[in-house]
């Protein structure tokens, strides 16, 4: 059932599964919006789909790492133009949010470069703050010179890393068949969707 499935992400033609997670990823770190998007679940299709076509893991891995470090930039090029959530944003949501990020701004602020740099690499790691950080970062005046190369790597290892570990793990059940990979596999997918099921719950409740 699961080489099944796997097949049938295999025969996804690559230019659609290529753009449809760029733009996912663009929006999700660029835009407020990005917030109830599923980032990491998409560099795990990504990474199994590469397994199941044959395709070169560099193409899915390039295609994510622009994607998101131009999303990031993008959210960070807003926060920097002093606009803290999008015009259009759900007014709810602005109330919800906005406060926050002032506060954060302020907090980041205060960080030396080090301290700023850090926050920046682990924040691209983590749902939500992925889109929100680099906002952050722009409304508190950190400088392009330190936030770009830092949102660079960290978006490029986190989309490496990722699609990758999923290729590798999509591999190892196309190779082998057996429960122990299908189980680990089934059990990533149910985390990862549980997950972005909560966080899509909370966003709404918190609109609410």
């Amino acid at each position: 059932m699961l080489s099944a499935l796997l097949d049938r992400i295999g025969d996804w033609p690559a230019v659609l599964v290529l753009g449809v997670a760029a733009v996912v990823l663009a929006v999700e770190s660029g835009f407020l919006v990005g917030m109830l998007l599923p980032g990491t679940t998409t560099l795990v299709v990504l990474g199994l789909w590469s397994a199941a076509s044959g395709t070169h893991p560099v193409w899915p891995v390039a295609v994510a790492a622009v994607a998101s470090v131009t999303g990031a930039l993008t959210g960070w090029r807003r926060g920097h133009g002093r606009r803290a959530l999008d015009p259009g944003s759900h007014r709810r949501l602005r109330a919800r949010v906005d406060p926050a990020v002032r506060t954060a701004r302020s907090w980041l602020g205060r960080l030396g470069p080090v301290g700023t740099a850090a926050v920046l690499a682990g924040g691209h790691w983590v749902a939500v703050t992925r889109t929100l950080v680099p906002r952050v970062a722009g409304g508190a005046h950190v400088p392009l010179r330190l936030a770009g190369p830092v949102l660079a790597v960290s978006g490029t290892a986190w989309a490496a890393t990722v699609v990758l570990l999923s290729r590798a793990l999509g591999e190892r059940v196309a190779r082998d068949a057996g429960w122990v990979p299908a189980v680990v596999l089934a059990v990533l997918l149910v985390v990862l969707v549980v997950r972005s099921a909560r966080a899509h719950h909370s966003s709404a409740a918190h609109g609410g």
